[in-house]
């Protein structure tokens, strides 16, 4: 006898909220839970470099040395955050360590990513228990 699943017992509604990464402070658990989500492999490999104070907001979203800047980003200073988002022809930014097509809206400014690096990946999202 063959078991049918009806075609809308595995639909997933747009608003569905899916649970935020796990927080560890140890660099290598996060480097290998974005190697299993299917990132890039460039991407992951900064992460060593751009956590190297630990695992942070603070850390994350802070400016790019001129040494980074020049190794990295053609001299121009950022924030390191931003060494994880890539452009799209239509000038949206993507998640580097995200598989590809996984975000496929993007976001329209660098700092909109900022948010979805933080709860996805690092598991430094706020959780609000007023709601």
């Amino acid at each position: 006898m063959k078991i049918t699943v009806h075609p809308y017992a595995t639909v997933t509604y747009r608003k569905t909220r899916r649970p935020a990464a796990t927080y560890s402070s140890d660099i290598q658990v996060v480097v290998e839970r974005c190697q299993a989500g299917g990132g890039e492999e460039n991407a992951i490999d900064l992460l060593r470099d751009i956590l190297s104070d630990g695992v942070s907001e603070k850390t994350l979203a802070r400016k790019m040395t001129r040494e980074e800047a020049n190794k990295y980003h053609t001299g121009a200073p950022m924030q390191v955050y931003q060494m994880l988002l890539r452009n799209d022809e239509a000038g949206r930014f993507h998640c580097k360590l995200c598989a590809v097509g996984a975000n496929e809206g993007g976001w329209k400014k660098p700092r909109d990513a900022l948010r979805h690096l933080k709860r996805d990946h690092l598991g430094l999202g706020h959780t609000c228990t007023l709601w």
